[in-house]
Order: structure tokens, then sequence, then C-alpha cells
């Protein structure tokens, strides 16, 4: 039976924060002259304990699955998250043509993809350098019927994360970006945002096409079939994804190592805001890209983390996450 991870978090020590100060003053003749950069520049040095903050071997993890739940209303053969995967075998994917610009090593983490992912030609040309497989279940269950995760396997995907980030830790990765990929998800994404704030699902939803209609009307019900609960590790079990708990591992791990993250898209912001609730220090590891999303504006109010931007750039696969990386960058040059 996997055990429950236990995570030590510290508040960073910011004694370095007034060398920090002087020697940008120094730098740019005065405070405040570089606006979000300082910000940034400011917290990574007090992050890695240093006048010279350094950013090294950048990784951008995708973690990707589906949910039967949205599977079934989508009536997809072929999963979605697959689909998406597939296009970035094909190199067809803008997110990870801009990552690679902007020298960010990519990974897609198989979750729990509801289709096998060897089915594409393309998944043999890229094995072991693009895709790394921590499927648990083919899909978070259908959650109308019943609970998504079991609280098991929310603990295993809970360490599968940790573990990835201890690997990545010890060849010498200092800032990651965290995204998700799977939007048959989204209706998992509604309900356990919903469960999360305590709110009306329809608070966190834009009712534009019918497709919408449909998926709040059944985020309704599965938040009727389930008791309410405030526990974090049974939130994700009931209304969450292999993904989301995968992340929360993640975070968690990053933050007990001091490490930056940087989130963007909305199944990564629900996992930060989850991985908050169990430890509030993660807050201060963490940076928001953007705060487009109804849901990125309920997370910026409740953990009190101003966004990089506002540019209004699609969240999906956490997009915004590569230019805030990339004004992290630009801080840290300019800052050297």
């Amino acid at each position: 039976m996997t055990e429950r991870l236990k995570f030590t978090i510290r508040v960073p020590n910011k004694k370095i924060l007034h060398a920090l100060e002087q020697r940008l003053e120094r730098v740019q003749g005065g405070i405040g002259k570089l606006g979000v950069l300082e910000k940034l520049v400011l917290k990574l040095g007090v992050l890695q304990g240093s006048l010279h903050p350094v950013i090294q071997h950048p990784k951008f993890l995708l973690f990707a699955g589906d949910h039967l739940t949205g599977l079934k209303l989508s009536n997809d053969p072929i999963s979605p998250a697959a689909r998406r995967v597939n296009k970035m075998l094909l190199d067809e994917a803008p997110v990870l043509r801009i990552a690679h610009q902007a020298e960010i090593d990519v990974k897609i983490i198989d979750c729990g993809i509801h289709y096998p992912l060897e089915g594409f030609i393309d998944y043999w040309m890229h094995k072991g350098s693009l895709i790394l497989n921590r499927k648990i279940r083919g899909a978070a269950r259908d959650f109308i019927h019943e609970a998504s995760l079991t609280t098991h396997e929310v603990h295993q995907a809970i360490a599968y994360g940790a573990d990835l980030i201890n690997s990545y830790y010890y060849l010498g990765s200092n800032v990651f970006l965290l995204g998700h990929i799977g939007s048959s998800c989204k209706i998992s994404t509604l309900a356990l945002g919903a469960s999360i704030f305590e709110v009306e699902p329809s608070s966190l939803l834009h009712l534009i096409k019918v497709e919408d209609e449909i998926l709040l009307k059944n985020a309704v019900l599965a938040l009727k079939k389930h008791p309410k609960t405030r526990d974090p590790i049974n939130q994700i079990a009931i209304w969450g994804t292999y993904q989301i708990a995968m992340m929360v591992g993640a975070i968690l791990k990053l933050a007990e190592k001091e490490l930056l993250i940087v989130v963007d898209d909305e199944e990564a912001l629900l996992a930060l805001y989850l991985a908050w609730k169990l430890h509030p220090e993660v807050a201060e590891y963490a940076i928001l890209a953007q705060n487009s999303s109804l849901i990125a504006q309920h997370i910026q109010r409740q953990i009190q983390i101003q966004p990089v931007f506002d540019f209004k750039i699609s969240a999906e696969e956490g997009m915004g996450a590569v230019p805030a990386f990339q004004l992290l960058k630009m801080a840290c040059e300019i800052f050297n």
C-alpha cells in the first residue's frame, strides 16, 4: 500500500532580500524601473539565497490524461489527450515550439490517457525523449456514478509527481513550468473548482457554446452525487484526475526543494491551490503566469499571488507559463 508522503516545507529565508535590492539599485540606478522583472528576479534570488540567481536546465512538465465523464460527453473514440499528444509528437503544437525556442526542455507525462500511445507510429520515434509513462489507470472514473480516483491512487499519484521532481532536481534543474493536457478533464476542473472554492460551478464557466451548458449540467449532477468535503485528498479523489494529483506531488516536492514553480492553466492552478491547502508555504515558491480565467482569479485572491502579466494568452497546456519564464530569464540577464 502506498504510504502518505510527508513533506517538510519552510518559508524561504529572506535575509538576503535587502542585499538583493541594494544590488538591483546599483545595477539599475533605482528601484522600480523594471517593474515585474524586479519582482521575479528578487523572488528567484531569495529562493536561491544568492546575489547572482541563475536558471539551470529549465523543465516544462505537461501532465496528460483523460476523465471518463468528459469522454462520454465528447463521444471521441480516441481520447482528446491522446490526439493532442500525437500533435506534439508531430511537432504541430505551438506550445512545444515556443518552449523549444525559449530553450526549455519539455516532458509529457502520461498519467492516465485513455488510449495506448504506442498505437501512434511517431511515439516510437520520440520514446524516451518526450513522453514518460506514469499511467496509473486509463482515465479517471466517471464521477456521475463513482469517485474519480481511490484515495490510494491519489497518494500513489502524489508520490509519482514527487519522484519525478527528485529525478530532475538531482540532474540540476532549478526552475519548473507545469501544464496539463486533456480537454476531457474540463468537467473535472469545473466540479473540483466548485468544491474547493465552495461556489456554484456556473461562477467558474463562461457559457458560450451548447457544450458548455451540457458540461455545467453534468458538473452539477456530480456535485450532488457525492458528499461535501473540505479535505484536499478526498476532493481530488472524488472530482479530480490523476494528473492533478501528480501535479500536487510535484508542487509539494518543488517547494520542499526550494525551487521556483511557474503555473498557468486551470488544472495546474487547481493543483497549486490544493498543494497550498496542504502546505500554505507553497505560495512562496510559485509564480502565477496570468489571471485570464475565472479559476485563476479565485486563486489569485485566496493565495495572494500577483500574476506576471494579463495578456489573455490561451491557458491551455500552460501556454502562458512560457512567456512568464522568458520574462524571468530576461530579468536574470539584466540583474547579472
